[in-house]
């Protein structure tokens, strides 16, 4: 099941849900004021680029050597 992160309309919170398949399209309720109001935003963690990736990729690695002999 993949989790979503909502905002109420209603009373500005920001909270998660997790949602089956069949959830997915119909309204969630706010866990602080009940309202079905809720909307759906951006994930962060579906963002690509970052420092962690890039070290990766350069071979930033703080163990053994760095290489395969």
């Amino acid at each position: 099941m993949p989790m979503y992160e909502y905002r109420c309309r209603n009373c500005g919170s920001t909270f998660d849900e997790l949602v089956t398949s069949a959830q997915a399209d119909s309204d969630i309720p706010c866990p602080r004021c009940g309202e079905y109001e809720a909307e759906k935003l951006m994930s962060a963690f579906a963002s690509s680029g970052g420092s962690a990736s890039s070290e990766v990729a350069s071979g930033g690695s703080s163990c053994g050597t760095g290489g395969f002999t």
